[in-house]
């Protein structure tokens, strides 16, 4: 069974944040609550890394607003695989939409509801998952990577691109046989077969952000 990522909750008032942790927890999540963000904050900057959390926000929040947190969760790459909710009162509706525009999921009017936030969270939940399982992807192409040498990086990329042993050879200044031991290499390391499999892997890599090619010569 896959693990499940916690809520953390942030909520100055401590009966909301009592209700809400009394019925997420009674909807099968774990649960971890605070009343400050200062607290919240120092909290997962304590514990297990990578983090697997949905955060659940008070956006007028009087020790550390909302928007604060959420600045600071960015800052801290937190965001990248944990979704961020808000919980709004009408006074800053326009607030919640700006943390929207910032990478929010969404935002939930108070009083909130079960029936609203529930189903909210169940979106979260998923979209951490998904998020987690890239991150994780990500991690390992990058492993894969830097597994291979700066010559076989650079026969790599010949190699996914289309050219001959002979070219690349060629163009890196190497015996056709040494192109052939790097190419065979590479297929090893990172699981291919074929260039045009090679070719994926790599343009799977750029999207994950990991620099190929222009560096490596």
């Amino acid at each position: 069974m896959t693990a499940q990522a916690t809520i953390y909750i942030c909520d100055d008032d401590q009966e909301i944040l009592n209700g809400l942790t009394y019925m997420l927890q009674e909807s099968g999540y774990m649960v971890r609550s605070f009343l400050s963000g200062k607290d919240l904050l120092v909290a997962i900057d304590a514990g297990p890394k990578p983090l697997r959390a949905v955060f659940v926000l008070d956006l007028d929040n009087p020790s550390m607003d909302g928007d604060m947190i959420h600045d600071q969760l960015i800052a801290r790459g937190y965001t990248k695989r944990s979704p961020v909710i808000f919980l709004s009162g009408k006074a800053t509706i326009e607030k919640a939409v700006n943390e929207v525009k910032k990478g929010a999921l969404n935002f939930v009017e108070k009083p909130h509801s079960a029936d609203v936030l529930l189903p909210l969270l169940k979106v979260a939940m998923k979209k951490e998952e998904e998020q987690n399982a890239g991150a994780k992807r990500c991690e390992f192409l990058k492993f894969m990577w830097e597994s291979l040498t700066v010559q076989q990086r650079k026969v790599a990329v010949l190699v996914a691109s289309g050219e001959l042993n002979k070219k690349i050879a060629v163009t890196l200044s190497i015996v056709e046989r040494t192109v052939e031991v790097h190419r065979s290499k590479v297929f090893e390391k990172l699981g291919v077969d074929s260039p045009a499999a090679l070719a994926t892997t790599i343009a799977n890599m750029k999207g994950c952000g990991i620099v190929i090619g222009s560096d490596d010569f």
